[in-house]
């Protein structure tokens, strides 16, 4: 499943270069350029259309499963920009503005779907009244946050037929409350949990989230739910785990049948229908047969797989900062923030004329602190901030948590007074507030 965004999103979109804090860039998520906005078309292994052995996408109303159809009705949102569809003024009724996915990607006669339309560019799911969980890089920023709208009913109800969408249906991203987009602490995390403008509950009913930790067995059956390639909600329930990757617990790799708006897609375990992962990225998907493209297709052991992020480093990230009884249940509570504001230029990536601001850590004790992310977190500009011990080593730098503002981690091994020192990429100037919290 490698990103592949319609048309329209696609003009937007430039390459990302991997933040300072990124160990290794890995099979990396859909580039963005520095300080963009939004999401960029992917290459190589980005998150692309593929299919692995029968191509077991089914569309909401023919699929079997009740429950899993309930999910797609009640909890799947397709991520758009506003110009993706247009809403009648007085009726409320909702047309979308897109090419069908042949026209989109040139696809042979002899492909699925053809006639569907592709306004999205993302996928996500409801987890609680008025949360949206998604892949980090779908929803990159402040401003990326305020141009996305998440819009429930994208679903073909029969053969030649779309479930009806009104105004009541599309929702607006209030803000990002916790997002991850890089490797920490040898993890490839991509995630994101935003707040909408208002609860959709009890129009719609948030998905459960997989409880505990543990990893999914290798052999586990795993559905996916999402708009791949932009188009209405597709449903497969044909995949499985390859990879486990158990030792790190970031993510697990399958071989599920996903394309490009499949990002942020909640992935389900077959057993009881809980959300356990977020699809990231995966192999290439569409590849040229004459003077058309048809879907990659992999035997269902073959290719790299689809690399899906566990939900759990998301939720933990949620209820560090923010409360939830139907996330949070048995969390402490998050702890109070404390701030600090300033104000910078030419600090050469905060490395110098930086504002520094010391904190006491006990062993064992985490450190929570960004100019996004932290309650209390501002940002005006490009920020970057590190954190140093007392004998002047750096201990943790970010630059690009949350689009173009920083958030980061640590957790010390040995009590000390630690210096964060705030700054702003390259000689650029900036400014915020850095909230940070110690757990």
């Amino acid at each position: 499943m490698q990103v592949v965004l319609p048309p329209a999103r696609r003009k937007l979109l430039g390459a990302m270069l991997c933040s300072l804090t990124v160990a290794a860039c890995g099979p990396a998520p859909e580039p963005e350029s520095k300080g963009s906005d939004t999401a960029a078309p992917a290459t190589g292994t980005q998150e692309q259309p593929v299919v692995y052995g029968t191509d077991n996408r089914t569309d909401v109303y023919a699929h079997a499963n009740a429950t899993l159809r309930a999910r797609a009705q009640q909890s799947t949102v397709a991520l758009m920009n506003p110009s993706d569809f247009t809403v009648n003024p007085s009726s409320g009724a909702v047309t979308f503005n897109a090419d069908t996915l042949q026209s989109a990607y040139n696809l042979c006669s002899s492909q699925r779907f053809l006639s569907d339309l592709t306004p999205a560019f993302c996928s996500g799911t409801l987890i609680d009244d008025d949360l949206v969980l998604t892949a980090g890089h779908c929803i990159t920023s402040a401003s990326a946050c305020t141009g996305t709208r998440f819009v429930f009913n994208f679903y073909r109800n029969g053969a030649g037929s779309m479930q009806p969408v009104t105004s009541q249906d599309i929702f607006s991203c209030q803000s990002i409350v916790v997002r991850q987009q890089a490797t920490v602490g040898g993890r490839n995390l991509d995630y994101a949990i935003v707040k909408l403008d208002r609860a959709a509950t009890p129009r719609f009913t948030p998905a459960p989230i997989r409880a505990g930790n543990a990893a999914l067995p290798v052999g586990t059956s795993v559905t996916v739910i999402g708009s791949g390639s932009g188009i209405p909600f597709k449903i497969d329930d044909g995949g499985s785990v390859r990879d486990a990757r158990a030792a790190t617990l970031d993510y697990f790799v399958s071989n599920m049948d996903t394309f490009g708006g499949n990002s942020g897609s909640g992935v389900y375990e077959n057993g009881g229908y809980t959300v356990a992962g977020i699809l990231v990225r995966g192999e290439t998907d569409y590849v040229s047969s004459g003077s058309c493209s048809i879907v990659n297709t992999c035997t269902e052991t073959g290719c790299r797989g689809e690399d899906i992020t566990y939900v759990r480093p998301a939720v933990d990230a949620y209820c560090a900062v923010a409360t939830s009884t139907r996330l949070c249940a048995g969390y402490p509570p998050p702890p109070t923030s404390v701030k600090f504001t300033y104000s910078a230029t030419n600090t050469n990536s905060a490395q110098q004329n930086t504002t520094n601001h010391n904190v006491t850590l006990a062993a064992g004790q985490t450190l929570n602190f960004g100019t996004c992310t932290v309650p209390g977190a501002t940002g005006t500009g490009d920020t970057w901030l590190r954190l140093y011990n007392s004998a002047g080593v750096q201990q943790a730098s970010n630059d690009d948590a949350c689009g173009v503002l920083s958030y980061a981690s640590f957790k010390a091994t040995v009590a000390g007074t630690y210096q964060i020192r705030a700054g702003c990429y390259s000689s650029n100037t900036c400014s915020g507030t850095v909230a940070y919290t110690i757990q």
